[in-house]
């Protein structure tokens, strides 16, 4: 066999090779697009279940901006804290209530600097739902993560945070709706990502804030001291240095 011939051979065969992966791979996408995607539709049917037992709700900029449109920014105030997450971040959330003490048990003496922390609140209803008449009490002015429950969006794929919701699978959702729904979704993934950026800078930079003023009081209250209450403020701080004696 001349080189030439050998050549062709060898040729062909990575001709025929390159030809049988295109196969493969036109095979593989015609397989895709055979098989039929589950198709996710939702229509709410109003168990209310996602407010009897939702936990703390993610708040967003756009919230705060709607809340303050409408001036009722007070009304959600009571409701607001900070939340560490495990994972080192901080979201603003609404805060369940505690629940009232079972039958039989004895309501704990309350401390007025103590907090329940949010770890135990996460399957407590939202505080802004009324169990009694089974209804949400800012139904207009809900916050964007109720809004797009239970979809979710996570800048590349959308899920679905409760697959035992009643109103997956519902028939009645059209197009137009899918669409708003996962418009919503994404733009609570933008707005909650924006919340997660500032938020840790706006609480170190009122932090630093709340102890600069707390250190100006303290100054000025002390140069307005008399020298008969300094002395004593001054003799009870050496005592609680003192060790004490056993």
């Amino acid at each position: 066999m001349t080189e030439n011939s050998k050549n062709e051979e060898e040729s062909e065969l990575i001709d025929e090779i390159e030809e049988a992966k295109q196969d493969k791979e036109i095979n593989d996408a015609k397989t895709d697009a055979e098989e039929p995607k589950a198709k996710f539709t939702f229509k709410c049917t109003r168990c209310d279940k996602c407010c009897q037992n939702r936990g703390p709700i993610p708040i967003t900029f756009w919230d705060l901006e709607l809340w303050a449109r409408n001036g009722v920014v007070a009304n959600f105030l009571p409701y607001m804290d900070i939340y560490s997450k495990p994972d080192g971040g901080i979201d603003l959330v609404l805060k369940p209530l505690p629940p009232p003490p079972k039958e039989g048990e004895e309501e704990k003496p309350k401390d007025p600097f103590g907090a329940v922390p949010i770890e135990d609140l996460l399957e407590v209803k939202c505080p802004l739902y009324n169990k009694e008449k089974n209804e949400c009490l800012v139904y207009d002015n809900r916050p964007l993560s109720c809004r797009t429950y239970p979809l979710e969006y996570d800048g590349k794929n959308f899920t679905v945070v409760d697959v035992e919701c009643p109103g997956i699978g519902e028939e009645g959702m059209t197009k137009d709706d899918l669409k708003e729904m996962r418009d919503t979704a994404k733009q609570m993934f933008y707005e909650l990502t924006r919340m997660r950026i500032a938020l840790p800078v706006l609480s170190q930079l009122i932090s630093q804030k709340v102890m600069m003023d707390l250190m100006r009081q303290n100054m000025e209250a002390m140069s307005k001291m008399s020298e008969e209450d300094r002395s004593k403020l001054d003799e009870i701080l050496k005592k609680d240095q003192e060790p004490s004696s056993e």
